[in-house]
């Protein structure tokens, strides 16, 4: 194949620009010219620099040289350059040149702010726990050195259910999230992995005969359960909350329940009134001390479920049922959230809203013991 030549050329098809230079064999452009003096100096500068580059070129080793043709053929199929691969690979070492901080001292530093903020005992315990497990695999390396295909190849490799890697997507999200505050990168790198869209269903909450055969099942073969049942259904604490809940905090004289802020998620104390059908569902154990929940809870409770011809339990159904049946009876959503222990009132009504009819509400608060 002849080699191309750098060859000024007059162009007739401009009244201003009458010569041109054609670098297209070199992989550019062309470029157009009002005088020949400007082109000529153009030619010897472009013959410089390829001369130059050819030099370059020359010294490479045929390893090298087949290296970056490789690349370059590689990086085509995404319309990238050589130049666009190495400005992204200089990007990334700068920031981690610039970022000191590892990812075991970030750990520490978000524990410190958020027991600092007031979070809860056990929320902290959790995310120490999990941020010891994310620092096992990546505690030494600057935050900044941590990719993307990093995070979600270990969110998949873990040995644990689907819920648990998503338990940890969001505890690792706020280790990130706490970094990218602080200016040491300048993404959230949880936000970009592949994480699946939760589909828009209506939470799942329990049916009035249900809970009727629910509650009626505990009475006849527990009913040392009856209480944590009634508390979850009727009271919408969640069910890390009645774990926590002792009968101190049951007030039947004064009709309510005290989440303190040591027990609740948010940190927040809240007083949960007790409603008339709960308060009859309460009473028979007004004299009981020590922890709501019994001994043995989990067993029982498999046991009631069966019994009640219920084929699986669910996660706080009985939270997500007071919030649905406490919703259609009132139509008030913020009060209804400040009992939950939501900060605002937009979540509860945009999910729970029209979940279930008014009837089934009245049916719903009708339900007491017999």
């Amino acid at each position: 194949m002849k080699k191309p030549v750098l060859v000024v050329r007059p162009y007739n098809h401009s009244d201003t620009h009458e010569f041109i230079l054609d670098l297209r064999a070199y992989g550019k452009g062309r470029l157009f010219f009002k005088t020949r003096a400007q082109a000529d100096a153009e030619r010897l500068r472009q013959r410089t620099l390829l001369e130059r580059h050819s030099r370059d070129a020359i010294g490479l080793s045929q390893r090298e040289m087949s290296d970056f043709i490789t690349a370059k053929s590689k990086l085509a199929d995404y319309s990238e350059t050589i130049t666009d691969a190495v400005k992204f690979r200089v990007d990334y070492l700068e920031r981690v040149r610039r970022c000191k901080v590892t990812v075991s001292q970030l750990a520490d530093e978000v524990l410190e702010a958020k027991r600092r903020d007031g979070m809860s005992k056990d929320y902290l315990r959790d995310l120490r726990s999990r941020f010891a497990r994310f620092c096992a695999d990546f505690g030494n390396r600057p935050v900044a050195a941590i990719t993307v295909e990093e995070i979600d190849n270990w969110l998949r490799d873990l040995p644990l259910s689907p819920q648990s890697r998503v338990n940890y997507r969001s505890v690792v999200g706020v280790l990130f999230s706490h970094a990218t505050k602080r200016g040491l990168i300048d993404v959230n790198p949880i936000t970009r992995t592949a994480k699946p869209k939760k589909p828009n269903v209506p939470p799942e909450i329990f049916v009035v005969d249900e809970l009727h055969a629910l509650l009626e099942a505990a009475s006849r073969i527990h009913s040392d359960v009856v209480p944590m049942l009634a508390v979850g259904a009727f009271a919408g604490l969640r069910d890390a909350e009645i774990k926590r809940l002792d009968w101190s905090e049951v007030d039947l004289a004064r009709g309510h329940i005290e989440v303190k802020a040591a027990k609740a998620k948010s940190a927040r104390r809240r007083i949960i009134q007790i409603q008339p059908n709960l308060a009859e569902w309460l009473r028979p154990y007004a004299a009981m001390k020590g922890s709501v929940v019994p001994e043995g809870a989990r067993g029982k409770l498999d046991r009631v479920r069966k019994a009640a011809g219920l084929t699986r339990w669910r996660n706080n159904g009985l939270r997500h049922s007071f919030a649905s049946y406490r919703l259609a009876a009132t139509h008030d959503a913020p009060r209804v959230a400040s009992e939950l222990g939501h900060t605002s009132p937009q979540m509860l009504y945009s999910t729970y809203r029209e979940v279930v009819l008014p009837e089934e509400a009245e049916r719903y608060w009708q339900l007491v013991q017999m």
